[in-house]
């Protein structure tokens, strides 16, 4: 499913006007044709109590002015609350403003903190408030009297219908610009939009739902909209060999753990396996690997030297790895690795020298590259096969020398512009995770829920991604339904009466193994 930002559904719209020689008043009629339909549909009682409607002096208004209208014809008592000058108001919505005022429509303007008093007993006595008063178009941050008005809204708990968006989130990047309305239930034309999909702005949208108004499908579907939904109906998924031997399923070398930090090794290697590998081997620093051992008793383990110089037992990494003669189709790098700066040398110099094959960068291994300045461009351009970054905010910002409340500002922004530049796979942890790609395309995860949010779900996350690739998965494929199969496992489990917050990295586990013959099978 495609998702848009404001300037192309602008474009989208414009082209449905020009190319198509539909009106825009038309597709303002439709929008607020469909809109009501949805709020008749949602709100039985209607026709009994009053509705409210929220009115800006956009287009945003103008569907609003349409809603108001066709409701005041079915029989509703309807107020429209406009928070915007009658004498400012243009085009396609004062056409609909002046046909609902020439029907004897209610309309109260609300522009002055005098005007706030009545908001709150318009609001009390009614079953549902519309919101129609920024939509898509907002850039700036909301304030003064309609910010003090959002407040006494979303204080009085009465149902909230958003048209396209809650005014006061962005459509760009779901931010929240100043304050913004919650509501129940946004009806959004055509297609959802960016601001959807990614938190603060997704927690307050409720339900969401895509009617069309008009505008042509491919209108929608332009191969110039690069972000997507992750939903995995676009993808081929590998079917398993019916008559394949471990051989066929491919071996994945794991480089990870450290005293005292075993357990995300562990899951690392857990999550892997119970994604179909035929072989997985944790090489691992030798203090450490006999706690590994005994924990994955189907995982081989290579034993890493600690004796000696930093610089000399990093370096014998490499050639420890290279001489136990296993030929991995995928590594994983770092997962409790430890952060002494000399072992960014062996970071580097595994990447390059097993540069064919797909390689995951998480965790340590990341905060490595950060600490030494290791340069990830530099090693890309070494290198014949796809590098996988699976960093979280934190990790992100430390390698970009940015803030984490720059990272969260533009998660989606700076994870495509970052991809782009080094030329990598990144995945950015949250609970809106984002994939972006070496082109430029990138995808929102909106499953999963909290549960994740707990030491080791990260760990397990590159073990399931690194799983699917080792077995010869597209990179794609294996990246986006590994992030997919990560977040519907927690979701599972706690639809099956698992709590949130008691959610353990391992409790996954039964749940990714389901969910992994659903999509093999269907």
């Amino acid at each position: 499913m495609k998702l848009l930002n404001s300037e192309q559904m602008r474009i989208a719209d414009n082209r449905t006007i020009k190319e198509i020689g539909l009106p825009g008043v038309v597709l303002m009629e439709n929008a607020g044709a469909g809109v009501t339909r949805i709020l008749k549909n949602r709100c039985l009682q209607w026709k009994s109590k009053q509705i409210v409607i929220l009115a800006g002096g956009g287009n945003n208004g103008g569907d609003g002015f349409v809603i108001a209208r066709r409701l005041l014809q079915s029989g509703a008592r309807v107020s429209l609350l406009l928070f915007s000058k009658e004498d400012t108001l243009q085009g396609d919505a004062l056409l609909h403003f002046q046909v609902f005022k020439n029907l004897g429509g209610r309309i109260k303007e609300i522009t002055s903190p005098q005007h706030l008093k009545s908001i709150q007993s318009t609001v009390v006595h009614s079953c549902v408030v519309v919101d129609a008063i920024f939509g898509t178009g907002l850039t700036r941050p909301v304030e003064g009297v309609i910010a003090q008005a959002f407040k006494i809204i979303n204080q009085l708990q009465t149902p909230i219908l958003a048209v396209d968006i809650p005014s006061g989130v962005c459509a760009n990047s779901g931010n929240i610009l100043g304050c913004a309305l919650s509501a129940n239930w946004t009806v959004t034309f055509a297609a959802q939009k960016i601001g959807h999909c990614i938190n603060p702005g997704a927690r307050l949208c409720g339900e969401i739902i895509t009617i069309p108004i008009g505008i042509p499908s491919e209108f929608i579907d332009s191969d110039n909209h690069t972000v997507a939904r992750n939903q995995l109906d676009d993808l081929n998924i590998p079917n398993r060999k019916a008559d394949g031997h471990k051989g066929d399923f491919g071996h994945l070398l794991i480089v990870a753990g450290s005293e005292g930090k075993e357990g995300a090794a562990t899951l690392t290697a857990l999550g892997a396996l119970r994604t179909g590998p035929g072989l997985v081997t944790v090489a691992t620093p030798k203090p450490s690997r006999q706690i590994i051992a005994g924990k994955l008793t189907e995982a081989m383990t290579i034993p890493l030297p600690t004796e000696g110089d930093q610089h000399d037992h990093a370096t014998n990494w490499v050639d420890n790895i290279q001489n136990s003669e296993i030929n991995p189709k995928a590594m994983a790098i770092g997962p409790g690795l430890g952060t002494h700066s000399n072992l960014a040398i062996c970071i580097q110099a595994l990447t390059i020298k097993w540069n064919e094959i797909p390689i995951i960068l998480d965790a340590d291994a990341l905060n490595l590259l950060a600490i030494s300045g290791g340069e990830i461009q530099f090693i890309t351009q070494q290198r014949t096969s796809p590098l996988i970054l699976t960093p979280h905010p934190g990790e992100l910002a430390r390698l970009l020398q940015l803030s984490v409340g720059e990272i969260q500002q533009d998660r989606l922004g700076i994870a495509v512009k970052t991809a782009k530049k080094w030329q990598v796979w990144l995945v950015l942890k949250g609970a809106d995770t984002i994939i972006a790609s070496p082109d430029g395309r990138a995808w929102i995860n909106d499953n999963g829920n909290s549960g994740l949010a707990s030491g080791g779900s990260g760990d397990l996350l590159t073990g399931i991604i690194a799983g699917l690739i080792t077995q010869g998965w597209p990179i794609e494929t294996g990246v986006r339904c590994g992030v997919w199969l990560h977040g519907a496992a927690a979701d599972a489990a706690v639809a099956d009466g698992n709590s949130e917050s008691g959610l353990l990295a391992q409790d996954l586990l039964p749940y990714v193994i389901k969910l992994q013959s659903t999509l093999m099978n269907g």
